[in-house]
C-alpha cells in the first residue's frame, strides 16, 4: 500500500512501525521512533558492512555520507559546505563548546529549561575554560506573549556584558516551548554575542532554512521527529568559524578542513546518517511536515484538554506561537512519595514505565511536576486516554 494512503493511528502503526506489546507510547520527543521500513534498510547495510568491511569503509561510506550531508543540507535550508554530522545534539554542543576560542573570565548564558546535558557542559566548560560563569535566564508561567522570553534574555545580557556565547533552545526539551529564535538572534547580534541553537527537537516539526536564519551555531537531530536510526545528529556552523570549531575526536583529517575532519572519526557506525534520504522520503511519502503537524497538533490539543481534565489541573498557558507541534505540558497532581524535583520525576516516570507499561515523560518546572506529551502519526486517542485513566488512578493512591 502506498504510504500516502494509510491512515494515521492505528493503521500507521500497523503497518509502519513495530512496539513491544503492552505497551502505549506517548514519548516520541525522547528518542523518536524508526519506521520498519528504515529497521529493514538499515539492517541491509549493516550485512552489507559486516560482508566486506574494507569496501564499505573505503568505498561506500565516502559515497553515501556526501549523500546524505546533499540531502539533509537541502532539508534543512543549508549550505552542505557549512554542514556537519554528528551522534547528537548534546555531542553538537560540546563540540562548539569545547573547541569555542574562550578567553579568561568570558561568560555563558542560557535558560532555565534547558537541557540539562547541555546546561552541565556549560558548566564545565565555565568551572575549566573561562573561569567565568554561566548564567539562566527565566521563564515563568503563564506566559502571556513572546517578550516575556525575548524581554528576559536581553535584562540578563545587558546586566552581564561579559556573556560571549548564549545557548538557545528552538524547542525546550523539559517544557516544550518554542522560543522566538529569530528575534533573539537579532538581539544577541545587538549586542556582538555569538549564538548556539539547540534544535534537537526541530528538524522535521519546524520549517528551517538555516542560511537564512543564520546564528553561528546550529544542532540538531534527525533521530528524532525524522525517523532515521539513533544517532543522527548535524552541526551547521557559520563559515566564519571553520577554522577552529573542530570534532571533539582528531583523527586522519587534521587540518584538512571542516568537513574532512569531522567526516573521519576513526572507525564507527556511519549508518544512520546514510539514511537520512530514505528518512526524508518516507517524511515526505506519508504526507510531510504540515500534514504530520496539523494530526500531531489536533490530537494533542484534544488530547492534552483530556488529561488535564481527568486529572483536575491544566493545559501550561503560553501563546500558540510557543507551542511545539508534536508536543504539549500538561501540570500533574500530587502524586504520594514523589518530590517535585528532578529526582523525583526520574523516579516516577521509572515506576510508570516498569509497573504500568506506560512510556511517558515527566519534568519538574517552577516547584511543579509536568507530563510532557508527544505524538506522532502512530498515535491515536486511546493512547492518551489510557494515559489519563492510569495518572488519574495513581494520584488517587495514598
Amino acid at each position: 500500500m502506498e504510504l500516502s494512503k494509510i491512515e494515521f493511528g492505528a493503521s500507521m502503526k500497523k503497518e509502519c512501525f513495530h512496539f513491544e506489546e503492552g505497551f502505549t507510547y506517548v514519548n516520541h520527543g525522547a528518542y523518536g521512533e524508526v519506521p520498519l521500513k528504515i529497521r529493514d534498510k538499515q539492517q541491509q547495510l549493516l550485512d552489507a558492512q559486516n560482508d566486506n568491511t574494507g569496501a564499505f569503509f573505503r568505498e561506500t561510506t565516502p559515497r553515501m555520507y556526501m549523500t546524505a550531508i546533499d540531502a539533509a543540507a537541502k532539508f534543512l535550508g543549508a549550505d552542505p559546505a557549512n554542514l556537519v554530522f554528528v551522534q547528537n545534539a548534546t555531542t553538537g554542543v560540546s563540540t562548539v563548546l569545547k573547541s569555542f576560542p574562550w578567553q579568561k573570565g568570558d561568560e555563558i548564558l542560557a535558560s532555565v529549561y534547558t537541557y540539562k546535558a547541555v546546561e552541565y557542559a556549560c558548566r564545565r566548560v565555565a568551572e575549566f575554560s573561562t573561569g567565568g560563569q554561566i548564567h539562566q535566564f527565566d521563564v515563568r508561567f503563564p506566559i502571556k506573549d513572546e517578550l516575556e522570553v525575548i524581554n528576559s534574555m536581553t535584562s540578563h545580557l545587558d546586566k552581564h556584558p561579559r556573556v560571549r556565547l548564549v545557548v538557545i533552545d528552538h524547542i525546550t526539551s523539559p517544557t516544550a516551548l518554542m522560543f522566538p529564535i529569530k528575534r533573539m538572534i537579532l538581539e544577541c547580534r545587538k549586542r556582538g554575542v555569538w549564538v548556539l541553537i539547540d534544535g534537537a527537537h526541530a528538524p522535521g516539526q519546524v520549517d528551517i532554512k538555516l542560511e537564512e536564519l543564520s546564528p553561528d551555531f546550529y544542532v540538531g537531530n534527525f533521530h528524532k521527529w525524522m525517523y532515521t536510526p539513533r544517532g543522527c545528529g548535524v552541526i551547521w556552523v557559520r563559515k566564519e568559524h571553520h577554522d577552529w570549531c573542530t570534532p571533539l575526536v582528531t583523527s586522519h583529517m587534521y587540518k584538512k578542513g571542516f568537513q574532512m575532519e569531522f567526516f573521519v572519526q576513526g572507525t564507527r557506525d556511519d549508518i544512520p546518517y546514510f539514511l537520512i534520504p530514505d528518512s526524508i522520503q518516507f517524511h515526505q511519502d506519508v504526507g510531510g511536515r504540515e500534514k504530520i503537524n496539523k494530526y500531531s497538533k489536533t490530537l494533542l490539543d484534544k488530547a492534552s484538554v483530556l488529561i488535564a481534565e481527568r486529572l483536575n489541573t491544566e493545559v501550561l498557558q503560553i501563546p500558540k506561537s510557543m507551542e511545539a507541534p508534536g508536543m504539549r505540558l500538561v501540570l500533574l497532581p500530587e502524586f504520594e512519595g514523589y518530590e517535585k524535583t528532578w529526582e523525583g520525576s526520574e523516579r516516577l516516570f521509572l515506576d510508570i514505565t516498569k509497573e504500568h507499561r506506560l512510556n511517558c515523560a515527566i519534568y519538574p518546572a517552577q516547584g511543579e511536576l509536568y507530563l510532557r506529551l508527544s505524538a506522532n502519526i502512530y498515535n491515536e486517542m486511546t493512547d492518551y486516554e489510557k494515559t489519563a485513566d492510569l495518572l488519574r488512578q495513581l494520584s488517587k493512591k495514598k
